[in-house]
């Protein structure tokens, strides 16, 4: 039996799965990112120790085989080590991997990036379990994913391969005077911040979050109070700046889709997050790529689709993570 975890900024996820990723049961707990008063050292602790309880509960019910773990950053799957990890500042720089295994008594540890493992779970048991090569994009707070070659995730030398968040969009030339020197706008700006003063990103013009925050301020409404749901509900009354606003954001993806394939080829492209559930979004992300390719042969195989995974699929995809690592 195997603990998997799914670490996000606001809660950890955790299952306990069969080594066939079958789920037993789950839950979840909140992620410790309260810094106040605290040091990044003492933030680490905190955090390794959370995961540590947890195992402690699961070690009295069989055997942990080991723990496996998708979660923000970039990651050294190899050594194990956590470099910038997103929402959770104080995971830089941090060798996760052997302080785990040091607090869960020596037990094997994978981890790996939560877009990968999404990636991952459709290479295992999804829709691109038949191909070699595939790219999956993760639409959510940012947008994640991974890019598949013989089956592996490739993670690059800077371990920066896959982050499509961060393909440059709209940035001209007279924006460059607007970036203050030597500093991350990205990182010292809070997410509503860099949706109204830095529309530069991929991520800020077409993540889901980010989406439902542009059309709240359309429509002059509090963004807490704009989902992905009622987004769809205002589109089939017909309300013609959410209709609008929608085909704006598949228009911008199908390009980019279409980008990615002359890049790199895939077999497939896989476009996954809670808002694929809807049908609308990928159907109209189709619907210009469809138009799109007419402007030459060379884009007439790409083939896009939907993952079949949703809410477990970093879960699975953390497991096959430990499965390929540990050779299992």
């Amino acid at each position: 039996m195997y603990l998997v975890f799914d670490v996000g900024a606001t809660f950890i996820k955790y299952a306990w799965m069969t080594e066939d990723g079958d789920i037993i049961e789950k839950s979840k707990t909140p992620t410790p990112v309260d810094l106040e008063g605290k040091t990044f050292q003492e933030a680490i602790d905190e955090f390794v120790e959370t995961i540590g309880g947890i195992y402690d509960v699961y070690k009295n019910q069989g055997n942990v085989d080991g723990i496996a773990m998708g979660l923000p950053g970039q990651i050294d799957v190899k050594r194990g080590i956590v470099y910038n990890g997103g929402g959770i500042r104080y995971l830089d720089k941090v060798c996760l991997q052997d302080l785990i295994s040091k607090r869960c008594q020596d037990v094997l540890v994978a981890l790996e990036n939560d877009g990968k493992c999404a990636a991952l779970a459709e290479v295992w048991k999804g829709n691109a379990k038949d191909v070699k090569d595939a790219c999956v994009l993760v639409f959510g707070t940012g947008i994640g994913g991974g890019i598949v070659r013989n089956r592996k995730v490739i993670h690059g030398k800077h371990l920066l391969a896959g982050e499509t968040s961060f393909i440059l969009t709209d940035i001209t030339r007279e924006d460059l005077d607007k970036l203050p020197p030597g500093e991350d706008l990205m990182e010292s700006m809070d997410v509503p911040d860099i949706v109204k003063t830095l529309p530069y990103t991929w991520t800020t013009t077409c993540s889901a979050v980010n989406m439902c925050q542009r059309i709240a301020d359309e429509l002059g409404l509090p963004r807490e109070d704009v989902t992905g749901e009622k987004v769809y509900q205002w589109a089939r009354e017909g309300q013609q700046k959410v209709i609008d606003m929608l085909e704006d954001t598949y228009f911008t993806i199908a390009k980019t889709c279409l980008s990615l394939f002359v890049i790199l080829d895939p077999q497939i492209i896989l476009i996954g997050g809670g808002i694929s559930a809807e049908p609308q979004f990928v159907e109209g992300i189709v619907r210009y790529v469809n138009q799109l390719k007419r402007l030459s042969n060379v884009y007439r195989n790409i083939k896009i689709d939907t993952c079949k995974f949703l809410n477990d699929s970093n879960l699975l995809g953390a497991l096959y993570n430990f499965k390929q690592k540990y050779k299992f």
